[in-house]
């Protein structure tokens, strides 16, 4: 089996067509589900770009991996993806915004072509990486390229919260050449010569700022206001309201002056920028169709985390100074196609983003590395179940998450507060428990079944065994009486 991997950059789930979302365009995404198993409550580990993309390449939790914000690297002992599919002889393949790190990003792949990401501060377009930078300059696209960015010093630029209109031409847009460069690699593929492919595309991730056709695609009158957008944070975490207040004032944004009509503005781009990812997708999975590799080939579309997009009043992802992991920050899309599996399955159970590398191992007949702790999904790619977990766990810093089947708790190590949820009755984690003494019980039930939970995934690394690779997984088994 080859293996495709498209990752979407802080999109949600909820903004598909295929996810319910009855005014966005994602024709080719809704066929990868039609065609494939579509996991409805997928969640990321962590709501940043660099720890979940390390989840998601290692099947193990952040603080395993050590990737544990933005701005750390995973160890360097970790083993991706891309290394074990290298490895075991297979060409390996990295295209777009992987945004791993030097080190994992030349370990991991055989062959890359890179663009990075867009860095929404930036004001020159020299963040790039070289390989898009040069395309860029070879076809005549720099001086616009460097114009678009110089826009990002402007006064508008802030004052419209990064919703702008590129002035690049959608062909030479950084998503459209990402799409472009992978369907190159699939047209010049040896048919025989197995491969993985990573593919990342830049987008939706801020700045706001598709290309035209794409920008006037969607009518900002007809965006939906989020049922949170002017929630009260006075009963959550302090530093909450403070994010609303000062979290992005380094990039002159105050969300507190984020109005409906910057809103709506704002969520018809990021909808615009999804429809020019979808267009990708269609064109990868055209040329997969096209060289008649679609009968032994994986593909599998996922995003690294969300995107508030005004819930709560906020925009963006949270940081490590103001870390939150609300649901619109973790749940994600999930999509796999296997060749001779489920046509238009949708799993409700819960799953996390560590589950997909051990389901493309599996998929592929290859060997999960015994310190990988996500669980394979390739039985209910196949028609069978989904090995149900009673918890979904993810952090970001010190902050933990557990996450039931009806009450969710955030734990803040040292703190007099926390958040604790009824999902049953406040999907939208309005109405913080935490305080009430009536969920007193609820709370210090879960607080001690995180415990256990942050136990049980220590230390998965151990050097020679006598007693087999995964020995370590014993060691927290307790005898029977």
């Amino acid at each position: 089996m080859n293996v495709v991997l498209m990752m979407a950059d802080q999109m949600r789930a909820d903004c598909a067509g295929c996810y319910g979302n009855s005014l966005i365009r994602t024709p080719h995404l809704d066929r990868l589900a039609a065609e494939g198993t579509r996991f409805d409550a997928a969640f990321a580990q962590h709501p940043q770009c660099v720890p979940s993309r390390a989840a998601i390449l290692t099947g193990r939790y952040v603080h395993e991996n050590g990737a544990l914000s933005n701005h750390v690297a995973m160890d360097e002992c970790e083993v991706t993806l891309g290394e074990i599919y290298r490895a075991a002889g297979y060409r390996s393949i990295g295209v777009g915004k992987l945004h791993v790190f030097d080190q994992k990003e030349r370990a991991g792949f055989t062959d890359t072509m890179l663009c990075g990401g867009q860095n929404s501060d930036a004001t020159s377009a020299d963040v790039l990486r070289e390989d898009y930078k040069r395309w860029a300059k070879e076809n005549g696209y720099w001086d616009t390229l460097q114009r678009a960015y110089a826009a990002h010093a402007e006064p508008a630029y802030r004052e419209s919260f990064q919703a702008v209109v590129s002035p690049l031409p959608a062909e030479a847009y950084i998503d459209s050449w990402v799409g472009d460069r992978a369907v190159d690699f699939i047209r010049a593929q040896d048919p025989d010569e197995p491969f993985f492919m990573f593919v990342g595309f830049p987008n939706p991730h801020n700045p706001f700022e598709p290309p035209e056709p794409y920008a006037s695609m969607y009518d900002p009158a007809d965006m939906p206001i989020p049922a949170t957008f002017q929630c009260d944070l006075s009963a959550k975490p302090p530093h909450q309201l403070a994010y609303k207040r000062e979290g992005r004032k380094n990039i002159g944004v105050n969300y507190e002056g984020l109005g409906v009509e910057h809103l709506r503005k704002v969520i018809a781009y990021y909808y615009a920028s999804i429809t020019l990812v979808d267009d990708q997708v269609g064109k990868i999975m055209a040329a997969l169709e096209a060289r008649g590799m679609l009968d032994n080939t994986v593909v599998a579309f996922v995003s690294d985390h969300g995107e508030f997009l005004g819930d709560y009043g906020l925009l963006l992802k949270p940081t490590d100074r103001y870390p939150m992991l609300y649901d619109i920050s973790l749940r994600v899309p999930l999509i796999c196609r296997m060749p001779g599996g489920s046509r238009g399955r949708v799993i409700s159970e819960p799953v996390e983003l560590i589950d997909l590398p051990p389901t493309l191992l599996e998929a592929s007949g290859l060997q999960m590395p015994p310190e990988v702790q996500g669980q394979s999904l390739l039985a209910a790619l196949t028609g069978g179940q989904v090995i149900k977990r009673e918890f979904i766990f993810a952090e970001i810093g010190a902050v933990k998450m557990l996450r039931g089947e009806r009450y969710k708790l955030v734990y803040y190590p040292g703190r007099p507060y926390g958040e604790l949820y009824d999902l049953a009755s406040d999907p939208r984690e309005l109405h913080n428990l935490h305080g009430d003494p009536a969920y007193a019980g609820v709370r210090t039930a879960l607080t001690q079944a995180l415990l256990d939970r942050m136990i049980l995934m220590e230390g998965p690394r151990h050097g020679e065994s006598r007693r087999g690779p995964a020995y370590w997984r014993t060691l927290y088994n307790l005898p029977q009486a």
